[in-house]
């Protein structure tokens, strides 16, 4: 009796182990941490193919759209410093000069950075 007790806690918790480890690594994928820029620019750059997330503003007079490419160019920045950002793709309708954005992609070095995703702020309707 006791030994079927012990193979039946042992089963549980290797079960309930695996379930916490499907869980955890669910939520990882998509948390939403980002960095500033200015933490951008002071993290040593481990390599040009890590893939990070920064968060700031649209500076508002930087925005240049090439539509026969799909690239989009602009500085974002935060109170501290600023990031020429590079992007190719189709622009989110709410992406616009000024507002926040979270961008993720990869920074090459001396202020460069290539987004692959753009995820536009939205504002909140109650500000």
């Amino acid at each position: 009796m006791k030994k079927r007790k012990v193979k039946i806690f042992i089963i549980s918790l290797v079960t309930l182990s695996i379930f916490g480890y499907l869980i955890y690594a669910g939520i990882r994928d998509t948390m939403t941490y980002y960095l500033t820029v200015s933490e951008v620019l002071a993290k040593p750059l481990q390599s040009f193919e890590e893939v990070v997330r920064v968060g700031g503003n649209v500076y508002a007079d930087s925005v240049k759209w090439d539509a026969k490419d799909l690239r989009l160019y602009f500085k974002m920045k935060d109170e501290k410093a600023s990031l020429n950002v590079e992007y190719r793709g189709v622009v989110p309708d709410s992406f616009k000069p000024g507002r926040e954005v979270i961008l993720e992609g990869v920074y090459r070095g001396e202020g460069k950075f290539i987004a692959t995703t753009i995820m536009p702020k939205c504002a909140s309707k109650y500000e």
